[in-house]
């Protein structure tokens, strides 16, 4: 019999998704093949459909129950384990939110979501809880740009648990850079992947191909008043965070790191175009 649980839950949508459906449809009926009329094919499409196969293997890895319906994912764990509340499990789903949002973001995609834990119901065949719910309105009533937005719930069991010394000292760097606080909201910095990178050059590949995408985005919806701010928002976002990067601000210390023509090459990937 399923029961309730403590839970984290994750509820991820791509920005735009239903924007695209018309393109991936032309796609298809262009791209048909002579000797065969009864199905079409989108490469596009299809490309997106692997990226859900690879998140669903990233989230499986991780002992993760997930739930999958068009554009949507919805992650959950319990994190509550033989009575013992498991700190790390909360930076490791905030982490993997984030690899997720990396991988998406190479192909094109943005992420918007949102997190929250509680008690939740978690079964083969249903999910059901306040959790879920409240993931949902986050994503899609206080996120508005691709984000992803961790409940006051959340966060306050992270402060509760920071409190008692619950995470290792690098686990607390890794807080530090990964959550930003605006006025009360919590997001994930989606920036901060960087970090996974040792390697300079990988570094800045990191930072070439996510400013590449957000002037993709920004070209794509050029003149849409719904989603083109949206872009403007997260190109704007990309902007300061070059500049803290470059300054060595937020404890990221690049000064003594970075020669002067790799800091200057960082600085010039500002997104200066589009009214920005």
């Amino acid at each position: 019999m399923p029961k309730y649980t403590k839970q984290i839950v994750v509820f991820l949508d791509i920005l735009g998704f239903s924007n695209m459906l018309p393109g991936f449809e032309k796609e298809a009926l262009d791209n048909a093949d002579a000797d065969e009329n009864s199905y079409h094919e989108s490469p596009s499409l299809n490309r997106l459909l692997e990226k859900f196969k690879e998140s669903i293997r990233l989230i499986t890895e991780r002992s993760c129950n997930h739930y999958m319906f068009s554009d949507n994912i919805c992650i959950t764990i319990d994190y509550v384990v033989e009575g013992t509340e498991q700190a790390a499990l909360f930076l490791e789903i905030i982490q993997l939110v984030n690899l997720l949002n990396y991988e998406f973001i190479k192909e094109g995609y943005f992420l918007r979501g949102g997190i929250d834990a509680g008690w939740f119901l978690d079964s083969r065949d249903m999910a059901a809880g306040v959790p879920l719910l409240e993931a949902y309105q986050l994503e899609s009533k206080v996120a508005v740009h691709p984000r992803i937005v961790v409940s006051e719930s959340f966060g306050n069991l992270i402060d509760e648990m920071r409190r008692d010394n619950a995470f290792s000292e690098d686990e607390e760097v890794v807080l530090d850079k990964i959550l930003i606080d605006e006025g009360g909201l919590r997001y994930i910095n989606g920036f901060q992947h960087i970090q996974n990178f040792e390697v300079t050059s990988d570094k800045i590949d990191f930072l070439k191909m996510y400013r590449d995408k957000i002037i993709s985005a920004l070209a794509t919806f050029a003149g849409d008043v719904r989603i083109e701010p949206k872009y403007i928002w997260t190109a704007n976002r990309f902007n300061s965070f070059l500049n803290d990067y470059v300054e060595g601000n937020e404890g990221y210390e690049l000064a003594d790191l970075w020669d002067e023509d790799q800091l200057l090459g960082i600085k010039n990937l500002s997104i200066l175009s589009y009214g920005i």
